[in-house]
């Protein structure tokens, strides 16, 4: 595949994944570890309504696990992707994605055309 990425482009893009991946992963052991039930705090909150607050946060935890872990698995296919070749490419047309846009967004699988495409595929599809 022509127009590929420079090895120094690609090394660039390779250390933010493995940051993005390592903080990310940091966060859902922190959210995993907020799912844990907490202790009754004997406050001037009801036990209802501690009850309900700690639910809540357990929500919100284990939603913001599921988009981190959503995001390792982006980030795990884009290196892959490295490792095979084909990083840089757009899944979709098969055209070279500017160093720019994998630089603002180094998990995308589509150049910004493909990208615009889906998603007003998906809006049609919705409504």
């Amino acid at each position: 595949m022509s127009d590929g990425l420079s090895a120094a482009q690609l090394k660039e893009l390779k250390d933010l994944l493995l940051a993005k991946r390592k903080a990310l992963t940091a966060e859902m052991d922190q959210n995993i570890e907020n799912l844990a039930p907490p202790e009754v705090n004997a406050g001037s909150v009801s036990q209802d309504d501690n009850a309900r607050l700690r639910n809540q946060t357990r929500e919100v935890d284990a939603a913001l696990t599921n988009l981190d872990a959503a995001d390792i698995a982006r980030i795990d296919r884009a290196l892959e992707a490295m490792d095979d070749g084909s990083y840089g490419f757009c899944a979709r047309c098969g055209c070279a994605i500017p160093f720019e846009r994998l630089k603002i967004e180094p998990m995308t699988q589509h150049c910004v055309k493909c990208k615009s495409e889906l998603e007003k595929e998906q809006a049609a599809a919705r409504g």
